[in-house]
């Protein structure tokens, strides 16, 4: 249980249009399809849709209280004898209040994650890391907005131990919020990097912005901040800690100048040997995720585990189990028809999200993969970037650097960087979408191929993951969808 009835009533500062008894909610969902029986449903009117159009799919599903619009009537009043429904000036409003509610009972510890790359990562490996100790709540998927920050603080159930938010921006500002929305404890950068670009003159202002996170601290009696001592930003970031009221300053990274250094990393078959020096002892654990470049987020999630002042060997253990998320690294072995013959290949599934620092680490990563095999890059477009010909085009010395044996290039961008490969002797090939890359592909690949699929989430490349999934050959000859 999440909430009685009563609290969430009292909590919105809404009007019951029905009687009810005082009922559990189990869980909160803004989507009429996500509703799950016990489930609250919060009728949010957004920029595409209108939740009042949905509430009543929601009570179908099994929605026992529905919070809408005070200028709102249902279109049956009968639904409302079938679930709770609560009136408010605005359910946006109310899902914000809700959500200061469930941060003011809270009695545990908050950590609030930005950076420009790996904050979902980040987020996932210090909620694993934390579980070792006590409950531990973390916000899910892509809920790391406006919408999703205080959602994701309205789940969070009151004998929570340890609260774990992502929080993303486009923009200057939206971090001030979100970061106040959580007032975190622990407030965590994990790098500055080229992303979102188009709304920033420069990778000075992106710094500005991410440091937003560390304003919510001011409401804490004890306030952290863990940045990354690599980041050429670090003293800036520092300085806009303290500032904001961090009582400690933590540095990470492969520096001199970390307090949690990361010595070597070292790359098996099913995971990572990481070898840190932690405030001046040596550590070595083991990460269960493949690209190198989670070694720091592994090291964070150390960090918060230390800052708190608890045992690190709980936590490594819970590292060792840690796998690749789907669409950020994750990996499969999949069977493919190709002719009278089937091959099988490894897909690298990091299709939700790009940047060129980010696509610079996953192409290092694939030139120094320990499987056997050729190396394919099918690379998307990389959205919100200014100067995003040049930055495009500007991958290929990482291409050529990574020893892969063929790019797919997708998307009006990639065509900068294809055109930029003319002088190598690297098979490219080109696709405008997605698919029109999945029809390529089969042509290209061959048997015991790596690959790696990435790009924004707007280039869709995960649809090419999911119809290389389905072009699985079935034991029975047809063709199935996983």
């Amino acid at each position: 249980m999440i909430w009685t009835a009563s609290e969430f009533l009292s909590a919105v500062n809404g009007v019951a249009h029905s009687h009810h008894q005082d009922i559990a909610i189990t869980g909160l969902a803004i989507d009429s399809r996500q509703v799950k029986p016990g489930d609250a449903f919060i009728a949010i009117k957004g920029e595409r849709h209108d939740g009042h159009d949905f509430i009543p799919s929601a009570i179908a599903n099994g929605a026992s209280v529905v919070l809408m619009s005070a200028h709102t009537d249902l279109a049956d009043p009968r639904l409302a004898d079938q679930a709770l429904c609560i009136q408010v000036d605005d359910p946006m409003k109310g899902l914000e209040r809700l959500a200061v509610a469930a941060r003011d009972r809270h009695q545990g510890t908050r950590i609030a994650i930005t950076g420009s790359v790996g904050k979902t990562g980040t987020r996932m490996l210090v909620a694993k890391a934390l579980s070792a100790y006590g409950k531990t709540h973390f916000s899910e998927g892509n809920l790391n907005n406006h919408i999703g920050n205080p959602l994701s603080l309205a789940r969070m159930p009151k004998d929570t131990a340890f609260g774990v938010f992502e929080a993303g921006m486009n923009h200057k500002g939206e971090l001030t919020a979100l970061s106040q929305f959580i007032a975190p404890h622990i407030a965590i950068v994990t790098q500055i990097a080229d992303s979102h670009s188009s709304n920033f003159p420069n990778l000075e202002a992106i710094a500005l912005a991410k440091a937003e996170i560390f304003d919510g601290l001011a409401n804490q009696s004890q306030r952290m901040a863990i940045v990354n001592a690599d980041d050429p930003f670090a003293p800036l970031l520092e300085q806009k800690a303290r500032a904001a009221g961090a009582e400690r300053v933590v540095r990470f990274g492969y520096s001199d100048t970390a307090e949690h250094q990361i010595l070597s990393v070292r790359r098996r078959q099913d995971g990572l040997d990481i070898e840190a020096n932690i405030r001046g002892d040596a550590h070595r654990f083991t990460l269960g995720m493949m690209a190198p470049h989670w070694a720091k987020a592994a090291i964070i999630a150390l960090s918060v585990v230390d800052a708190l002042g608890l045992p690190l060997e709980p936590a490594k253990a819970e590292l060792a189990k840690a796998r690749d998320l789907p669409g950020r690294g994750a990996r499969s072995v999949m069977r493919l028809k190709k002719g009278q013959s089937d091959i099988k290949v490894t897909i690298i599934d990091d299709s939700y999200n790009a940047g060129p620092a980010s696509m610079i680490s996953a192409l290092t990563s694939l030139g120094s993969d320990p499987a056997k095999g050729r190396r394919v890059a099918i690379l998307g477009d990389m959205l919100e970037l200014d100067d995003a010909a040049n930055k495009h085009a500007s991958l290929a010395k990482t291409v050529e650097a990574s020893g892969i044996s063929h790019l797919i290039t997708v998307g009006e961008m990639m065509q900068h960087l294809n055109a930029a490969m003319t002088e190598s002797s690297l098979r490219c090939d080109h696709a405008a979408n997605a698919k029109a890359a999945f029809a390529l592909v089969l042509s290209v690949l061959e048997d015991g191929d790596v690959v790696l699929i990435k790009g924004s989430n707007g280039m869709r490349l995960a649809e090419l993951v999911r119809n290389l999934s389905s072009a699985m050959p079935h034991p029975n000859g047809d063709s199935h969808a996983a």
